[in-house]
């Protein structure tokens, strides 16, 4: 919490607002994570008091789900997301999904590189779009990657994940 305004700042320059939550200050990020019960989960990646980089993720039966992951722009190219999907691979799950952009431009053409680098491969057995995170957003056509052993056959697959995450039943 300490590094909520840092942290507010990377996650809002780095996303666009139809692939992120609203989060109205630290205060509604609490109640945000005790609400989850213990499902979702954050750290960050500090050089001394420097906040380089920030990962959230959710705990679900057979994977973890990384919802936002993100290095401050000046940072990229020094191995710190690496570092920090080693960790979360050693610490937490090695059974990893993320949902990506689409491949239409040169930025997300090197994302998907840098995850591919780091062991995940593009999973195409369906279909994926990003449900809305609230009704003044919309939804969003994404990729799907896993590390590990993550079933992933169709979208009961990923049920738990869209109705914790997205408030969504399908």
């Amino acid at each position: 919490m300490e590094d909520y305004p840092s942290f507010l700042k990377l996650y809002n320059e780095s996303f666009p607002p139809d692939e992120r939550r609203e989060l109205k200050d630290e205060e509604h990020l609490a109640n945000f994570i005790k609400m989850k019960g213990g499902k979702f989960h954050a750290f960050a990646a500090k050089d001394g008091d420097l906040f380089l980089a920030f990962l959230s993720y959710w705990t679900f039966e057979g994977y973890t789900y990384i919802e936002h992951f993100a290095v401050v722009p000046e940072h990229r190219g020094k191995r710190i997301g690496a570092l920090m999907l080693n960790h979360l691979f050693k610490e937490v799950s090695p059974n990893v999904l993320i949902e990506v952009e689409k491949p239409e431009g040169e930025e997300q053409k090197r994302r998907i590189r840098f995850y591919e680098q780091n062991g995940f491969r593009v999973r195409e057995e369906f279909d994926y779009t990003q449900p809305a995170y609230s009704s003044d957003k919309s939804p969003v056509e994404m990729l799907l990657m896993t590390h590990g052993d993550v079933d992933l056959h169709n979208r009961d697959s990923i049920r738990e994940m869209l109705r914790e995450v997205y408030n969504c039943n399908e």
